[in-house]
């Protein structure tokens, strides 16, 4: 018997269970992998969002911008490695001169510091870019997604929450008030919980098929958006994040950093039918393309296969962006369950907003 349960231990999953926990309900979260956060949560480029591309009406916009803040106040409290890099997000041609436009507008609405730079000002710690026009956002930064994780599980277990590794959700079925819930960890057994919160990110879709009475057309499919990420050798010629105009699925092959300082680039985006974190190193020419037209000088030589990672979406390839979702009784009918899908970039971000928004919910 438990209060809470919540299937995935992403910095989502920790997020809300370390607000319940520490609100006095009692929290128990399913991890299947080894550790927690080991999946999307460390498999992204770790940037601190400022929330300026999304529409001011989304829940994307407010959780990120509310998270932004947060997640600085809890880094600097808990004496987590991160950095207030500021990024410059640049146009390499006249029809991203009209976006660059759109994305000042956009950030103007949200509520966030943005502005319009002139191109001395990018170049003074960023040399060798060409460019036509540029914008700064000076609350985006890096953090360290492992001591992050390692914080926030901490807190739970602080609080006496639990963190139950290898521990694979079965199914669910609602009992009066009461959830009866199957796990495998090295044998089956069954939890009472009073709640029920999903955020499984990439399994969500067979999760919420596996809760009895879960509406299927309120579960979202869920498109796998895989990226690379190449890491340069050497020392870096920039001092900020550096984010080219954004497409449709990405915020386009930006320069972004480790917290040794080390420069990275990426991700782009393929969407595939499965998870595969294999690497796919003959994308290198169209990387070294792709960066070419913002950074000529590049050395070749020194761009090396680093990682991969797949995000959680619940937008299909050719359609506009989606809000995050998180379902309510009002939404599926089930009561006390919160369901949690499409929770993609900015998702590092809002996390600690998203358990405060959760908690609230119930």
């Amino acid at each position: 018997m438990t209060d809470v349960i919540v299937i995935g231990g992403g910095v989502i999953g920790l997020s809300i269970a370390r607000e319940l926990s520490s609100s006095g309900k009692e929290t128990i979260v399913l991890e299947k992998n080894e550790r927690a956060g080991d999946v999307t949560s460390s498999r992204n480029s770790g940037v601190i969002h400022a929330g300026i591309y999304y529409p001011e009406n989304f829940l994307k916009t407010k959780l990120c911008v509310h998270g932004n803040r947060l997640i600085y106040e809890y880094a600097k409290q808990k004496k987590i490695n991160h950095k207030k890099y500021g990024k410059f997000i640049i146009a390499s041609n006249k029809t991203e001169l009209l976006n660059l436009e759109a994305i000042f507008n956009q950030g103007k609405k949200n509520n966030v510091e943005i502005s319009k730079v002139e191109k001395e000002k990018v170049l003074e710690n960023n040399p060798g870019l060409i460019f036509l026009g540029a914008l700064y956002s000076p609350s985006s930064g890096v953090i360290d997604v492992p001591e992050y994780v390692t914080a926030l599980e901490g807190d739970i277990q602080h609080s006496g929450g639990l963190i139950s590794l290898r521990t694979s959700f079965l199914n669910a079925k609602k009992k009066k008030d009461k959830f009866i819930i199957s796990c495998l960890a090295e044998e089956e057994f069954t939890i009472e919980s009073k709640y029920l919160i999903n955020c499984s990110g990439l399994s969500n879709e067979l999760t919420l098929k596996n809760i009895e009475d879960f509406p299927e057309d309120k579960i979202y499919k869920n498109y796998y958006a895989k990226g690379h990420y190449f890491k340069y050798s050497g020392k870096s010629p920039f001092s900020n994040l550096i984010y080219p105009v954004s497409g449709q699925h990405s915020l386009g092959i930006h320069v972004g950093f480790d917290l040794a300082g080390g420069m990275r680039f990426g991700p782009d985006v393929e969407f595939i039918n499965e998870i595969d974190y294999s690497f796919n190193e003959s994308l290198k020419s169209k990387f070294i393309e792709s960066i070419s037209q913002y950074w000529p000088e590049i050395n070749t030589t020194k761009l090396h296969p680093d990682y991969t990672g797949i995000r959680p979406k619940i937008t299909k390839p050719n359609e506009k962006m989606k809000d995050f979702s998180i379902q309510t009784f009002a939404d599926h009918g089930i009561k006390n369950l919160i369901n949690l899908q499409g929770i993609e970039s900015p998702g590092l971000t809002s996390s600690l907003a998203i358990g405060k928004f959760v908690t609230n919910l119930l």
